[in-house]
């Protein structure tokens, strides 16, 4: 909880930061398929909770406005770029007349983002089949070929990653 007599300190908005900004940009990427302009949208939403820092008083209410925020600078920039291709009219009609679509698109992201924390926590090795397997798109035998070790002990530590991940997704009632 957060004081409202003083708003969000450094430190919290340093966390604040560091804890969405990913799924942020991937939300906003999501809507407008720019990735630059995705990240730079997402410092803007950071910039405005910093300009606003005094009127929060819980972070769920920052989270909602960094998301609210979001959307609409995604939909303000797709409405003066002019990028507008059939694809993203129907993306921003979409998010112009149903809820449930940016909702998905949020809960999308904040899931991503679990994960991604999730795989930064895997012990090292299992970390880096993960990586392998699921980022670069190697095989089991690429895996193998390139870390030295058994097809079985790459599919063990995918088996661990997945496993271990799949129990943090149940925990956080993502599951």
């Amino acid at each position: 909880m957060l004081s409202s007599k003083t708003g969000i300190s450094h430190q919290t908005f340093g966390e604040l930061f560091e804890r969405h900004y990913r799924a942020i940009c991937y939300f906003v990427f999501q809507i407008i398929r720019n990735e630059e302009q995705a990240e730079d949208i997402a410092a803007e939403c950071f910039q405005k909770v910093w300009a606003n820092r005094m009127n929060f008083s819980e972070l769920p209410s920052i989270k909602a406005f960094l998301y609210k925020a979001a959307r609409n600078a995604a939909l303000n920039y797709l409405k003066s770029a002019k990028v507008r291709s059939i694809a993203h009219d129907e993306i921003l009609y979409l998010a112009e007349h149903t809820e449930d679509f940016i909702l998905a698109k949020i809960m999308k992201a904040q899931l991503l983002n679990h994960i991604y924390d999730k795989v930064e926590e895997l012990p090292e090795k299992v970390k880096v089949v993960f990586n392998l397997i699921y980022l670069d798109g190697l095989s089991t035998k690429e895996i193998s070929e390139k870390l030295n070790t058994s097809e079985q002990n790459v599919r063990n530590a995918k088996t661990r990653a997945l496993n271990l991940i799949k129990k943090s997704l149940v925990h956080k009632d993502f599951i």
